[in-house]
């Protein structure tokens, strides 16, 4: 089986900005702020785009055709990937881990990490809390303050790449445009939405929270058509790992029995994997199969490759 390309699910909540419209030649009269582009969820399932097997949801063919996609692992999903676009501050959240997503939602941790594509001068994300005092995090709450008052404002750049754990405080700042690649888990509660009347899940969001989480971004750079080609490590979790590889010409990278997911956020590419070849612009993912062993990486361009971490990989 080749690399599959997958149809993305768009979706235009409050805060979109026009960047995705405008990276993928989309006409429309609203801006489509988040791209889901790889997942098997039963909220949002992608469906294969081409090949001989179009139009088939994801979660369908992975039941039937698990070991070939998945190879050794045993997860009941894969790792997923959205690309946003924030014209505006994204709502303060929080995520579940694994033991709380299972007991009361019947999901999966949602870990995440983001790879900014473009930011707007002096843009920021919201990252980590600047208080351990729960106390006083649960007061700003209550009066919607605690964005602005307790959360750590992290400027950010184009190829810069973070880290957001299950139980980490944060939003996506307004101006900008990030690649996220993350866990099986959906479940996502708000703490803060700025005012705009949104459901909150304020009761949820400090059973998970963690306040004494504060990651940094890892700043790789902006893309440099002209630079070396290189693989660096982007992001590590214990359930999922994303390096950055830049391709100059041609790039064959071997597999270790588990899938991969691959994203262009710099150039373009083609992939080339079991005999196919798929081309794969600007923002857009595609899922290599365990089956294929390895794959080939074609043009002047930047691609995440995305991967499951085995129980233990990780320390």
């Amino acid at each position: 089986m080749g690399p599959l390309l997958l149809r993305p699910n768009y979706i235009s909540p409050v805060w979109s900005g026009w960047r995705i419209n405008r990276a993928r030649g989309l006409r429309g009269e609203e801006p489509l702020g988040e791209a889901f582009d790889v997942s098997a969820h039963d909220v949002l399932v992608n469906v294969v785009e081409g090949g001989p097997f179009d139009g088939v949801a994801l979660d369908v063919l992975l039941a039937e055709h698990r070991r070939e996609i998945m190879g050794d692992l045993a997860d009941d999903g894969v790792i997923q990937v959205i690309t946003m676009d924030a014209a505006e501050s994204l709502s303060v959240q929080v995520h579940p881990d694994e033991a709380y997503a299972r007991e009361h939602e019947g999901d999966h941790e949602k870990s995440e990490s983001w790879y900014v594509l473009a930011a707007d001068p002096d843009s920021f994300i919201y990252c980590g809390a600047t208080t351990d005092d729960v106390a006083a995090l649960r007061a700003a709450a209550a009066d919607d303050s605690i964005g602005e008052r307790y959360c750590r404002k992290i400027p950010v750049a184009e190829g810069d790449f973070v880290l957001i754990p299950a139980g980490t405080i944060h939003a996506l700042g307004a101006g900008v445009f990030a690649l996220e690649v993350g866990s099986l888990g959906f479940r996502t509660y708000r703490i803060c939405d700025w005012g705009r009347g949104r459901e909150l899940h304020v009761k949820q969001a400090f059973d998970v929270l963690r306040p004494w989480l504060r990651p940094e971004p890892r700043h790789l750079g902006a893309f440099d058509p002209s630079g070396p080609a290189l693989l660096r490590r982007g992001v590590e979790h214990e359930l999922f790992v994303s390096d950055v590889i830049d391709v100059r010409g041609s790039w064959r990278q071997d597999m270790d029995n588990r899938y991969e997911v691959l994203s262009c956020v710099g150039g373009s590419a083609s992939v080339r994997a079991a005999g196919v070849e798929v081309e794969l612009p600007y923002t857009r993912s595609a899922l290599v199969p365990a089956s294929a062993r390895s794959y080939v990486i074609e043009g002047t361009c930047r691609v995440l490759r995305s991967y499951a971490a085995r129980p233990g990989e990780i320390g």
